[in-house]
């Protein structure tokens, strides 16, 4: 038997400035979910649909997202949504309602700002079971059942929320992945011609992506990123060498002398021959 204690262990707690309270709690089977339940939303409740079997197509905000077996999905408040299960297997889904949510620094009847499609992956059993305990209190006759169903309820937003917490900081690690793999990249390969689609292909990344991540990560993009590498390279050797501007502009990535001192004074303030001599009087 092993025992696992509480002690030590950071209490952490949803910011809730109202709680929710439930509204309705509903198991779907594959028949209950033939049919598409084509585009609608809801104005005073929050919906969380775990789709405990099969798989469909979910268009959120806008958006589609294929879904499947232990996906999360978060129907804030005003938000459209739009449900079609595979006509090939059907989906079984618990959906949840609640209402008067308030978290701090979020609107009314908001759970998450920007995450609607939240994976389960190895936790599925957990939501399945709790999802089940929810469902079994709603359609209870006890006298303490409803009290049971508001503690359920606050569980299931504790979880839901760690869950997203899980994976903003997984997301915030891949980014600062990214970033160090193309920082590394434009370190090593600053003097060759680069440009956004060099690399994006070097790195089997879309440029897009590479992009918008680099600037998440990094707080500029790749090419910005790079002509201030260049332009430091540069400031070393003029400090430290006797080698000609031009000379220099070719070590450092740029074969045209005049693109290179344009470069430089952007990034500097001063051309690179009066900043050599400024530095060296």
């Amino acid at each position: 038997m092993i025992q696992h204690f509480v002690s030590g262990k950071r209490r952490g707690r949803l910011e809730l400035e109202q709680p929710a309270e439930l509204m309705y709690l509903c198991l779907a089977d594959a028949g209950d979910t033939r049919l598409p339940r084509a585009m609608h939303r809801h104005d005073d409740r929050v919906e969380i649909v775990f789709i405990r079997e099969g798989s469909g197509t979910h268009i959120i905000d806008g958006r589609a997202y294929h879904t499947g077996r232990g996906d999360l999905l978060i129907y804030n408040s005003g938000v459209l949504h739009d449900e079609s299960a595979n006509p090939n297997e059907g989906m079984s889904v618990y959906c949840c309602a609640f209402t008067n949510l308030k978290l701090r620094g979020l609107p009314k009847n908001t759970l998450s700002r920007g995450r609607v499609r939240i994976p389960t992956g190895e936790r599925h059993g957990e939501f399945d079971s709790l999802f089940g305990l929810l469902h079994a209190q709603i359609r209870s006759e006890h006298r303490l059942s409803l009290a049971c169903c508001d503690h359920l309820l606050q569980a299931l937003l504790l979880m839901v929320s760690s869950l997203i917490d899980e994976q903003d900081a997984e997301e915030a690690e891949a980014r600062y992945e990214l970033g160090e793999s193309v920082k590394r990249y434009i370190d090593r390969h600053y003097q060759d011609e680069l440009d956004l689609g060099r690399l994006s292909e070097a790195l089997n990344i879309s440029p897009y992506y590479l992009a918008h991540r680099f600037r998440q990560s990094v707080g500029c993009s790749p090419i910005q990123y790079l002509i201030r590498r260049r332009i430091g390279e540069a400031q070393t050797l003029l400090i430290n060498t006797g080698l000609s501007v031009t000379d220099i502009a070719l070590m450092v990535g740029y074969d045209n002398p005049n693109y290179f001192n344009t470069a430089f004074r952007k990034v500097v303030g001063i051309p690179p021959g009066r900043y050599r001599r400024q530095y060296l009087e």
